[in-house]
């Protein structure tokens, strides 16, 4: 079958033939039909991150339809539709988490990633039976959008993490990005009063502002409290942060879901004088993604102003390179067989 693969001596994505993977016990076969393609995937092949043994087929968030099951008991069924998800760990507090045929967070990783080492950039994937979501048969969007299903089910956990409650003033930090922008339709079908949008290319969030009187766009200036800041933003600006954490009103949270690479200064004085809280959210448990899937179901999340460019996966370094100049805001990329 084709795939996408990692191959040591190669710091680049390449396309190949391989052989239809085997099924080991408590594993289900897909065949996909869409997979997301983040812009961060340009860096999987380098070697400095922790993957799976070379050769491997990488691949992230996708929709596909079950093939077969290991388990004759598995409530799957042939031909049902189903969102994969590639997180993967173990049962305790040990942190041993990471994404199948992606990366690993920490050492004891290893032994996931190493039995599950190959995702979905193929025509089929073969994972653990928890891996798989069924989809609702009234969702009808289409593959290559709902592949997008674990960055509004991260945003999903972050305000389940953080207890958001309904009515209250949002903040989203980073609020253009793939995360941001799908933080901001999660805060709407969740019930937040205002949502207040915080980035760097305004054109984006003037499309989001556009989605829902609720939107605002804020100023550089803007100092306005917030009950709940939900942070999505990357890199190693975290001035904006602290400065959004000083905005909380009393009993506010702050809750961090994306990648900041600078430690943050914290007033931590105010913090303690507010009863102010700091939570780290990463990924979302196995069971948040049907919680998003119902709210598409419910119409409560509309996802008809997103939109993907398709690129099959024998085009996959033209396909990266898109990813990584383009994605953000309602717009990313999705890989087909």
């Amino acid at each position: 079958m084709k795939a996408v693969r990692v191959v040591e001596g190669n710091r680049q994505f390449v396309s190949q033939e391989i052989k239809r993977p085997a099924l080991p016990a408590g594993a289900v076969r897909v065949r996909i039909q869409a997979a997301f393609l983040p812009p961060y995937f340009e860096h999987l092949p380098s070697g400095s991150w922790q993957t799976p043994p070379r050769p491997f087929t990488p691949g992230q968030c996708a929709v596909g339809v079950v093939e077969e099951t290991a388990d004759p008991d598995c409530p799957l069924r042939r031909g049902q539709a189903v969102y994969c998800d590639m997180y993967i760990e173990g049962p305790g507090p040990q942190a041993d988490h990471g994404f199948i045929g992606c990366f690993g967070l920490a050492p004891a990783a290893r032994r996931h990633l190493a039995k599950w080492p190959n995702g979905t950039f193929a025509e089929e994937f073969v994972g653990p039976e928890h891996c798989f979501t069924p989809i609702p048969a009234n969702v009808r969007t289409p593959p290559e959008i709902l592949c997008r299903l674990g960055w509004f089910a991260t945003a999903l956990a972050g305000f389940r993490r953080g207890d958001f409650k309904p009515g209250e003033v949002v903040a989203i930090n980073g609020a253009a990005g793939l995360l941001g922008t799908s933080a901001a339709v999660i805060a709407l079908a969740i019930g937040a009063g205002q949502v207040r949008l915080v980035g760097r290319r305004t054109s984006v969030l003037q499309q989001l502002a556009a989605l829902d009187s609720r939107i605002v766009v804020e100023e550089p200036d803007d100092r306005s409290p917030v009950d709940f800041v939900l942070d999505c933003s990357g890199g190693e600006n975290a001035a904006i942060s602290v400065a959004l954490s000083e905005r909380l009103r009393r009993f506010g949270t702050i809750v961090f879901v994306g990648a900041l690479t600078e430690r943050a200064a914290f007033n931590t004085s105010l913090l303690m004088r507010n009863s102010n809280r700091v939570v780290g959210s990463f990924w979302f448990p196995h069971g948040l993604a049907a919680d998003v899937l119902a709210l598409i179901a419910a119409g409560t999340i509309d996802l008809s102003p997103f939109r993907a460019d398709i690129f099959n996966t024998d085009q996959i370094l033209a396909a990266m390179e898109h990813s990584v100049d383009h994605s953000g805001g309602l717009f990313h990329v999705a890989l087909k067989p």
